[in-house]
């Protein structure tokens, strides 16, 4: 489990991602003499302190104990359907078993994470948009969540892991996307699990992940998992350990480019990543029936399709460092998603931002940031909701485009706690025209016990 200086993760949660060698340098903290309840040697320091050295004798026997609490409150002070305030939080809690320490098989480890959250969500409930102003909010209950094996070899350069996981944490994903708290950026792409059964978190299911990295630059990764999107029902509490095979499995690569990643390097840090998967279920045609005509004209059944498919592409670049071997700077960022507009809701969608780690003198863990996210319903599924108003008398508003602009600053007061004022512009919400735009203020508080 890894964390990174001036960020901690906005969604409560740990992974395990090669992407930790990335701008945010580790911490490299010493135990205080003065305090040493408080100070904690094997990484960054938390607000229960090191357990008068009792965390210290887990670590080093492999157990390795964390947990993370995050709450938001946002409030739309226009727009949207009408005005409100809300508020949620998301608990989680991990535990790390060195099994190379513990029963001295090399490099292998077992982790456990289960979460607990609850709230209210302030775009189903007054924004109408699609666009989730919180990236906490989902599975408002006590649940399971990982439950694997990581095995490395050959010195790191081959990393699997099996068991409960989620597509989310390994493909597609990246630290900065936990900067912000609308949940178009942070976690993954919006448009890939509402197109699909993309498995994210705090959700987990059965499959196998593979990582292969040759050289410091560039790594591979490929896995495969069960695309049963009911695995995240909530009366199942994540404990929906059945294996459905026959409603698809989820086949994922991605190629994953690393430049300025070592300290001899000319180059300014980044990261480039191409990622293409396939689902094998079966999915509905956005707008033919069976004969292939509009489902809404004839009254026939959507036509069915065996497989979706899509690809993805993410791009961070480091473009200006205030000194030499520095993490601090600024850094931009884009990422585009796409797949077939006959059978996805979002066929495409892009977001990007940019920020800057140590803007203010004196605060050289804060991070200022801005970050956008525009996403286009299919015309397929537009040219739908059009017959069904007009053949069917039913009210409906065609889907166009919905927009999401973000400003925000995450304040670190102490390497546990941080404070993070934001503030979001939704445009279209719903992409129906029938909402006022709406601009959302509030702030996101985040401790590490």
């Amino acid at each position: 489990m890894t964390s990174f200086a001036g960020t901690l993760p906005g969604d409560a949660r740990k992974t395990n991602s090669e992407e930790t060698r990335w701008h945010f340098s580790k911490l490299k903290l010493k135990r205080s003499m003065a305090s040493p309840w408080f100070a904690y040697k094997h990484g960054p320091p938390y607000m229960t302190g090191n357990w008068f050295g009792l965390r210290d004798k887990l670590v080093e026997k492999g157990v390795e104990i964390t947990s993370s609490y995050v709450f938001d409150v946002l409030g739309n002070t226009t727009g949207g359907d009408y005005q409100a305030t809300r508020y949620d939080h998301s608990w989680g809690f991990d535990s790390n078993f060195d099994l190379e320490k513990i029963l001295g098989l090399k490099g292998l480890q077992f982790h456990f994470s289960w979460i607990w959250r609850a709230g209210q969500n302030l775009s189903m409930d007054a924004i109408k948009n699609q666009f989730n102003v919180t990236s906490i909010f989902g599975s408002e209950q006590f649940r399971i969540y990982g439950l694997y094996l990581d095995q490395t070899l050959f010195d790191g350069r081959l990393s699997i892991r099996g068991g409960r996981i989620a597509t989310g944490d390994d493909f597609a994903s990246s630290p900065i996307y936990w900067i912000y708290m609308n949940n178009a950026i942070d976690g993954n792409p919006i448009s890939l699990p509402l197109n699909l059964p993309f498995i994210t978190y705090p959700t987990a299911t059965w499959g196998v992940r593979t990582i292969l990295k040759p050289v410091h630059w560039f790594q591979y990764k490929f896995g495969i998992y069960n695309g049963d999107g009911r695995v995240g029902r909530m009366e199942a509490h994540g404990a929906d350990f059945t294996l459905r095979l026959k409603r698809g499995v989820m086949y994922i690569q991605e190629f994953h480019f690393m430049p300025g990643q070592v300290k001899e390097s000319k180059w300014l840090p980044g990261n480039y990543k191409l990622g293409m998967f396939y689902h094998s279920g079966r999915f509905f045609d956005q707008y033919l029936d069976v004969n292939d005509g509009s489902y809404q004209v004839s009254g026939m059944g959507q036509k069915k399709h065996i497989g979706n498919y899509g690809l993805y592409t993410h791009c961070d670049q480091m473009i200006y460092r205030e000194e030499d071997d520095s993490d601090q700077g600024l850094t931009a960022f884009v990422v585009t998603t796409w797949a077939p507009a006959n059978i996805n809701k979002f066929p495409f969608f892009i977001d990007g931002g940019v920020f800057y780690k140590g803007l203010v003198p004196g605060r050289d863990d804060d991070i200022a940031a801005w970050g956008f996210a525009v996403g286009t319903w299919s015309k397929k599924l537009a040219n739908s909701q059009r017959d069904n108003r007009d053949y069917n008398s039913v009210q409906a508003w065609p889907q166009g485009m919905e927009m999401m602009v973000e400003f925000t600053y995450k304040a670190m007061i102490t390497k546990w706690l941080f404070i993070q004022p934001d503030a979001q512009i939704i445009v279209n919400p719903n992409g129906e025209g029938r909402y006022k735009n709406a601009f959302v203020v509030g702030t996101r508080v985040g401790v590490t016990f």
